[in-house]
């Protein structure tokens, strides 16, 4: 009998099981990293929805902000927190008009963790006279 007639060794049948764990090995890893990575993208995008709406009521209100605020939007497990500091008023004189630095906060749970989105914008309110 030839070699080419022969079949696999015990070896050979060891090698390639070795081998072919080992790429399995590396694709679950991937897969795992890659679902995290969905998961985590799929949190952030709708922190930015949930910013932008937060935002959006801001811009909508012509009173000036408090110095902080705070809250959880419902529905989510995202939490909120608004810090706000006033602009020194312009060298033009006395204006009913204040201007405020306004940095939003979000965050959620995420793993073992914390994630956030800081988001920093600034507010035209109208001082009641």
């Amino acid at each position: 009998m030839n070699r080419s007639e022969e079949g696999y060794t015990l070896l050979e049948t060891l090698i390639a099981f070795a081998i072919l764990a080992t790429v399995l090995a590396a694709l679950y890893v991937a897969a795992g990293t890659a679902a995290r990575l969905i998961e985590s993208g799929t949190h952030r995008r709708v922190a930015a929805l949930l910013a932008q709406s937060r935002l959006d009521q801001i811009a909508a209100s012509r009173d000036p902000l408090p110095k902080s605020q705070n809250g959880i939007f419902s529905g989510s497990d995202v939490s909120w927190r608004i810090e706000t500091r006033d602009l020194p008023a312009s060298a033009a004189g006395a204006s009913a008009l204040r201007l405020q630095d306004v940095k939003l906060t979000l965050s959620w749970p995420q793993g073992t963790g914390v994630s956030s989105l800081v988001v920093a914008t600034r507010h035209l309110g109208t001082v009641p006279r």
